[in-house]
């Protein structure tokens, strides 16, 4: 009997759960089935206010729309569409308030709609000048690569008539983020924050070009780059933009390969080479540069990818003259060599090499990403006085 009982309830228990699954995939489809008829009726009621508009019936407008403003009922090109109709609207049936929230509305929708007075009416033109979706802030992020150049200010060798000179050009990369401040249209302030590595490579060699002394230098940098920038619009896609400034530049760390060879008589070589070495402690970490750059924007969605070439020169002298012949003070061995704070550094008793009194120079290639934070808003200040002038030329008035 019982058991008979328990079949009974899991019977019923697994026809509730049955009848339950069916109900909530009832709900769902009628859920859908009615968005997409009231998705279809705001497409038909768009279109029956803008013939209802072009017909003259400026006043039944706003109740036409007004089930279909909400998000999520329109597209983007839709609202725009809806948000355009209205705005004219209230500014022929004389209510000058719902037009501008209609077209702060419209800015929303679309923050980069700018109307013009071929296709477009004079008066919401006009009335575009009394707003603007400029962001205040632009952030972005780059990513790239670099080379890097090496100007002797003061050249110093070991050994008698030295030549130096600089081989072929050694990669890095960089990445990093920034912020620009947008002053107006065209220009806008930015600061950045960049990490790069960089690095060259450099060969010394005695007078009769016998022996040769060479070192790769590999360096870490915290850059923090501060410039004017001037961008426009080339299309709606496309949009060129340079600039210039300087910047500040921290060393975070240098370390140089080191290799001597000692051509003999008879063509034996000997070879001192060893593993890198810290050189930081001969450097100037904090350190200054001026830079010029270029490139452009292209236009995807709302934001922005970019390709940037820079050319950032260094001003200051990055050689400590007081330590490139000694030894990292740090690493003294006091205890061997008595109460003296210095010794002669590897780079010059093992591979007859002194650091020249010289600048960094830095190319880059970067490309990034641009994120505009806009901020559709009415200006304290409206640029009305060119659109104006075309309303009075168009009525008759004159200049």
């Amino acid at each position: 009997m019982q058991e008979f009982i328990d079949k009974q309830f899991l019977m019923s228990l697994w026809r509730s759960i049955v009848a339950t699954f069916f109900l909530a995939i009832i709900a769902l489809a009628a859920n859908g089935q009615a968005q997409v008829q009231s998705e279809v009726g705001c497409d038909q009621k768009l279109i029956h206010a803008e013939s209802e508009f072009t017909a003259g019936h400026f006043y039944s407008i706003p109740a036409i729309l007004s089930g279909c403003l909400e998000p999520g009922k329109l597209s983007q090109e839709q609202s725009v569409r809806a948000f355009l109709v209205l705005c004219q609207a209230y500014l022929l049936i004389d209510d000058p308030i719902a037009a501008e929230d209609s077209y702060l509305k419209l800015l929303k929708a679309d923050p980069e709609f700018v109307p013009n007075d071929k296709d477009h009416p004079i008066d919401i033109v006009y009335l575009s000048k009394k707003f603007t979706s400029r962001p205040v802030f632009t952030p972005h992020i780059r990513f790239g690569l670099n080379t890097s150049f090496f100007r002797s200010i003061y050249s110093i060798t070991t050994e008698p008539y030295g030549v130096s000179n600089t081989r072929p050009l050694r990669l890095g990369i960089q990445l990093g983020g920034g912020l620009d401040w947008n002053i107006n249209d065209n220009f806008s302030l930015c600061l950045e924050l960049d990490f790069a590595t960089r690095g060259y490579e450099r060969v010394q060699k005695s007078g009769q070009n016998t022996d040769e002394s060479s070192l790769i230098a590999s360096q870490s940098w915290l850059d923090m780059p501060l410039y004017l920038k001037y961008s426009f619009n080339l299309n709606d896609k496309i949009r060129p933009f340079g600039y210039a400034g300087v910047a500040a530049n921290y060393l975070i760390s240098a370390s140089n390969l080191f290799t001597y060879t000692d051509n003999k008589p008879g063509g034996t070589q000997l070879v001192a080479e060893g593993p890198n070495e810290k050189v930081t402690y001969q450097r100037n970490q904090l350190n200054r540069s001026f830079l010029i750059g270029g490139g452009v924007r292209y236009k995807v969605g709302r934001n922005f990818v970019y390709a940037d070439v820079r050319y950032m020169a260094g001003l200051s002298n990055m050689a400590k003259q007081n330590q490139i012949y000694y030894a990292d003070p740090g690493n003294i061995n006091k205890a061997q060599i008595g109460s003296t704070d210095s010794q002669l550094s590897d780079n010059v008793t093992k591979y007859h090499y002194v650091s020249d009194l010289f600048r960094l120079d830095n190319l880059s290639l970067t490309f990034g990403y641009v994120k505009p934070l806009y901020n559709p808003r009415k200006v304290k200040k409206a640029r009305t006085r060119s659109v104006s002038r075309k309303i009075r030329k168009k009525e008759g008035g004159g200049k």
